[in-house]
């Protein structure tokens, strides 16, 4: 008989935090329960966090710290793998798209996953970092498959438009009819929370930015690539045949 192996989620983010204050909850929920294996791959290693300043200490020193922390957050989640890589925080628009594209590639062969996430078209925060990896692994993903041959969904994190529009913060929200899966990570609140604490050298956003109100929710949410669901499920691997 042949073995049917586990699914495989890839997320793909700029900066070590990103995993654990958008999807911390979604990780946790597939990767401490065993319904997948998660796998990570940051970009950059957050060297130009402007809390570096603030702490009195240098780039370099920063992102060594940071990269302790997300790989801290990786295990309190579950992550099975984290692959950090040191491309220049804040100048992923300045690469040649095809370095990036070959970086997405390697690491698609390698794991093999049936889900990608990464950040949406605005990419929550307008940051650069977080939408040139949305376009790059967007363009990608139609002409690239698993070993097996299998497509691979691409879903796109974000939040809800209606729940930040009142926000000091300016956030760009999905409207309803892009929310394509809502995962309810609600049992997983403590160790979504841990990961956050985790990258204590940006423990001031937190703060300043209060990590109740759009941090730790009771869903998290995500949009599909050339797929649409209505009304949301709640399952990113919902569909998918795993081989």
């Amino acid at each position: 008989m042949t073995e049917i192996r586990k699914p495989r989620i890839l997320f793909v983010y700029p900066h070590p935090d990103d995993e654990s204050f958008l999807t911390g909850g979604t990780i946790a929920s597939y990767a401490l329960s065993g319904r997948a294996e998660v796998f990570l791959y940051t970009l950059t290693r957050g060297e130009r966090s402007r809390n570096a300043a603030k702490l009195g200490i240098t780039p370099g020193e920063i992102a060594r710290r940071r990269v302790l922390e997300v790989e801290a957050a990786a295990r309190i989640l579950g992550v099975k793998e984290l692959v950090q890589d040191s491309f220049p925080d804040g100048g992923l628009r300045d690469l040649d798209p095809r370095v990036l594209e070959r970086a997405f590639d390697r690491e698609v062969e390698r794991v093999d996953p049936d889900v990608l996430v990464t950040y949406d078209v605005h990419g929550s925060s307008v940051h650069p970092d977080h939408i040139v990896a949305h376009h790059v692994l967007e363009a990608r993903v139609p002409r690239t498959e698993g070993t097996h041959g299998r497509p691979l969904r691409l879903a796109f994190c974000g939040l809800p438009q209606a729940d930040v529009a009142h926000w000091e913060r300016k956030v760009h929200g999905f409207p309803p009819e892009r929310i394509h899966a809502a995962i309810s990570v609600a049992a997983h609140r403590d160790a979504e929370h841990a990961a956050i604490m985790a990258h204590e050298s940006v423990r001031r956003d937190v703060e300043d930015y209060n990590v109740d109100s759009w941090m730790l929710w009771e869903h998290e949410h995500f949009s599909f690539f050339g797929e649409s669901f209505q009304p949301p499920v709640d399952d990113l691997l919902h569909g998918l045949k795993i081989v």
